[in-house]
């Protein structure tokens, strides 16, 4: 087995595609995409970067392939705001890319555009690892995502095998803490190691909530001097993470919720409607400039990890499966391929070990850090509030962060309506008298009754965001310019601790 590059100089700079034969994989790539003899990513994981091991351990963030013992193994995030999705071409070979839309674009497939559920079925991935619906249905044969453990191929077949599960000493919140230390300083490391093509900055995001709160607190004795922080939360409440930061010494990069609407390329919704038909990141458009080539430590699943009672009777019961809350920071992994990031959700790490963190924030120790109401999670006001973190300037009240489904720019309905109707999808009577409707009532009302009067089983246009958005990402991956790229030689001693040898 052997890899062959070829660089597609027009394609997304973190996106790449594989063709996976009985002998040799060819792989495309964008230009920010590491490559070596054996191994190839747009990846930060917790070990030394030369050796290429992302395969080996469960804390990882981004992607990549690794040629080991006769076959490869696509490796997905330890989390699953991200994914790998492939499809076995009945006429070729297996093809694996980290975007759907590439993947569909080069292997001439497309989805149905009349299927209204699609939103649905991608946001399955909530229910954990073990319940979503693997398979999305093409023109060219059913496309497998792959959430969080990892694709061999062995010549023939892809099939998973299972991230490695080491067992953690989560018996206390120091030895919990220790290990969030300790983690981090080895995958900053990993982003900032001088043996990359492409050394990588840290950026962290914060609001007045508790997880990116806490994560930055714990990044900042790692290197993050600067957080990403919108200047309000959905319905326009204030959620500004400015006061943390300060307290922090941290720099805090303001950024308007609503300035993704002037965000310049067209359709900017796109990217993160491809993800799962929902989109509610898009907000992150306004930061773009504070994302490239940056490692984004982020708080995604925070609500689960050091939340008291994230499953209700059974929180204390093992949960390896990863059930989530939401899709919160799923819809960017598209888009994070061309904005060149990686997403890097630290509550992630362990997160098969939830009942274990959960017990620690039981845990009699951590009554100090308990705030009286639904809304408390010691573990994370225990580490902001240790590093001087005053009480009343963070998880004070829960506010919700994603940007609603409805809201599309005006050029991009104007497109989404042209897709609609030539597609001969027609709009049910009740979705057009709601909307009408609604016009005559004030904003602050208007989100509510929306929610109100939309569920899953209301027939709506809405239902059709996904097929409009793929199609349109797709574009970008067709055509352009290919260059064969050599393989990048590391000494031979790299390459001989690299091979197991």
């Amino acid at each position: 087995m052997r890899f062959e590059y070829l660089h597609e100089r027009a394609w997304p700079v973190q996106a790449w595609l594989t063709e996976c034969h009985p002998d040799h994989v060819v792989i495309h790539h964008g230009r920010r995409v590491e490559t070596r003899t054996d191994w190839f990513c747009e990846a930060v994981w917790d070990g030394p970067f030369d050796r290429g091991d992302f395969d080996l351990t469960d804390i990882v963030a981004g992607s990549g392939g690794r040629l080991r013992d006769g076959g490869v193994t696509f490796v997905p995030a330890g989390a699953t705001v991200d994914r790998l999705q492939s499809l076995a071409l009945p006429d070729g070979p297996t093809l694996v890319s980290n975007s759907l839309a590439c993947l569909l674009a080069r292997a001439g497939a497309k989805v149905n555009p009349r299927y209204r559920h699609y939103k649905r079925d991608l946001q399955t991935i909530v229910r954990g690892l073990k319940k979503y619906k693997k398979w999305l249905d093409t023109s060219r044969g059913p496309c497998r995502l792959w959430y969080f453990h990892n694709a061999r191929w062995d010549g023939s077949v892809l099939r998973e095998t299972e991230k490695p599960n080491p067992a953690r000493d989560f018996s206390s919140f120091d030895s919990y803490r220790g290990f969030l230390d300790r983690t981090l300083a080895a995958v900053t490391g990993n982003a900032a190691d001088a043996a990359r093509d492409h050394a990588m900055g840290l950026v962290g995001t914060m609001s007045s909530g508790y997880d990116s709160t806490a994560v930055a607190t714990l990044a900042r004795d790692h290197g993050l001097d600067e957080v990403i922080t919108f200047d309000q939360a959905r319905g326009g409440d204030p959620d500004s993470g400015i006061e943390a930061a300060k307290h922090l010494g941290l720099r805090a990069l303001v950024v308007p919720r609503e300035g993704w609407r002037q965000y310049p390329q067209p359709l900017p919704e796109v990217p993160f409607l491809t993800a799962d038909g929902y989109a509610e990141d898009r907000f992150f458009l306004g930061a773009e400039q504070h994302l490239r080539g940056k490692l984004m430590l982020t708080g995604f699943h925070g609500d689960k990890i050091w939340g008291k009672s994230p499953y209700h009777k059974d929180s204390l019961l093992p949960h390896p499966e990863i059930k989530r809350g939401d899709c919160s920071g799923l819809t960017m992994t598209e888009y994070r391929l061309s904005a060149g990031f990686i997403n890097c959700p630290v509550p992630f790490w362990g997160a098969r070990q939830i009942h274990e963190v959960v017990a620690i924030s039981r845990d009699p120790s951590m009554r100090p850090w308990d705030v009286p109401g639904d809304y408390s999670r010691p573990i994370c006001r225990r580490i902001a509030e240790t590093a001087a973190v005053p009480r009343e300037v963070f998880g004070i009240k829960k506010r919700a962060g994603s940007v609603n489904e409805r809201a599309l720019t005006d050029a991009s309905r104007r497109d989404y309506m042209a897709w609609i109707k030539r597609h001969g999808i027609e709009g049910e009577l009740l979705d057009r008298c709601i909307r009408k409707g609604m016009r005559v009532v004030p904003d602050a009302v208007r989100q509510k009754l929306f929610h109100m009067f939309y569920s899953p089983r209301t027939p709506s246009f809405r239902d059709y965001f996904f097929p409009w958005a793929l199609e349109r990402r797709a574009e970008i991956y067709r055509g352009g310019e290919t260059a064969a790229k050599p393989v990048h030689r590391r000494k031979p001693a790299q390459e001989l601790a690299g091979a197991g040898l």
